[in-house]
């Protein structure tokens, strides 16, 4: 990524905190789907786990309260979302930090055995990807996986052509053809690809790599996703942010939270 570019993504980011607050808030389903794909599909003995472009921390703190015995680490190219994160969440075995992962000089000087990409890969130039597959590669422990949640072209194209300020700075197609050359890239496998359906039909896909796969008896080693309920998420806004940052706070946000949690209108995460 050019520095201009860079810079112009990073200012982006800077800027994205507030909706991403929302959806914590919220519950945005289709970041619920994707950290619960997620926690289901890392092997429970997991000792490290490595959420690249973590937002304001949300899915990473989430990983690392299902995975206590694991060093979760999240990192993101926004200073300011990177800030966010260290204030909203704090565990002894996680941490954060600001990181451009597009960059030659991102390292992190140990693999991890799962890294985690929710929204990310789709936000990588296409040509910064064979780059951005080599940092994948060294960071990858031997038996390690990655798990991916991205929009599908279908999405991408509706919003190109219905709704284009809803595309952010880098916005390109992620396609199956795409996960199985980052496969090869990663000397691994796509063991996991398939659409989900959250807001319109086809709309993501999720998808899971691993370098090593296991064959054992199905659900021998799943567990069944947890994520911190809807009123302590509520709480925790309200304790380290400052009051007239707090998106809930906005009538049509409190409105929606009220009607979803009180009335059961629909399922709270």
């Amino acid at each position: 990524m050019q520095q201009e570019q860079r810079e112009r993504v990073e200012a982006f980011y800077d800027g994205f905190q507030e909706k991403l607050i929302t959806d914590y808030l919220l519950g945005n389903p289709r970041i619920v789907a994707a950290i619960r794909f997620m926690q289901e599909h890392i092997r429970p003995a997991c000792s490290s786990i490595l959420d690249i472009g973590c937002g304001m921390g949300w899915s990473t703190y989430e990983f690392a309260r299902f995975f206590p015995e694991a060093t979760v680490q999240g990192v993101d190219i926004s200073s300011e979302l990177a800030s966010l994160a260290r204030r909203m969440f704090a565990l002894s075995n996680l941490s954060y930090q600001k990181a451009d992962v597009t960059s030659e000089s991102f390292a992190l000087g140990r693999p991890f055995d799962a890294i985690t990409l929710i929204d990310v890969y789709e936000h990588i130039p296409v040509s910064d990807r064979p780059a951005f597959h080599g940092h994948l590669q060294r960071l990858l422990s031997d038996q390690g996986q990655i798990l991916i949640a991205s929009p599908t072209p279908l999405h991408q194209q509706w919003l190109r052509e219905h709704a284009p300020e809803g595309l952010q700075p880098v916005d390109e197609d992620v396609t199956l053809e795409d996960m199985q050359a980052l496969a090869r890239a990663l000397e691994g496998q796509l063991t996991v690809f398939h659409y989900r359906s959250i807001w319109n039909t086809n709309d993501y896909f999720h998808a899971q790599i691993e370098r090593q796969p296991q064959y054992q008896k199905i659900g021998h080693h799943r567990q069944a996703a947890r994520l911190t309920p809807r009123l302590q998420r509520l709480l925790r806004t309200f304790r380290y942010l400052n009051w007239r940052n707090n998106p809930i706070l906005k009538p049509e946000h409190l409105k929606y939270f009220l009607k979803t949690f009180f009335l059961n209108n629909s399922p709270a995460p």
